[in-house]
């Protein structure tokens, strides 16, 4: 557990490194939506959030669906044992 504190302790103090580094200032333009002066670091860091966000986002509603596909298939294995059990013994 340790390392973990150590892992997360050294990706902070580069991220700090990285932010301080690139500070310039830039211009943002999206559809009809502009923002001017905008640091760098802060733009490259918010995109990578939002990208983690929606990865996160997507996984989460594809295990969702897998583990409702799990319940269904845990069911219908449930209901074809007996018949299974019937035909062993029959």
């Amino acid at each position: 557990m340790p390392f973990v504190y150590v892992g997360i302790t050294l990706m902070a103090v580069a991220i700090a490194i990285f932010a301080l580094q690139n500070a310039d200032p830039v211009s943002i333009r999206f559809l009809a939506w502009r923002l001017d002066g905008a640091p760098l670091a802060a733009v490259i860091l918010l995109s990578g959030a939002a990208g983690a966000v929606l990865a996160t986002v997507v996984g989460l509603l594809q295990r969702w669906r897998l583990r409702a596909q799990i319940r269904q298939l845990k069911s219908r294995l449930k209901a074809a044992e007996p018949a299974t059990h019937a035909e062993r013994n029959g």
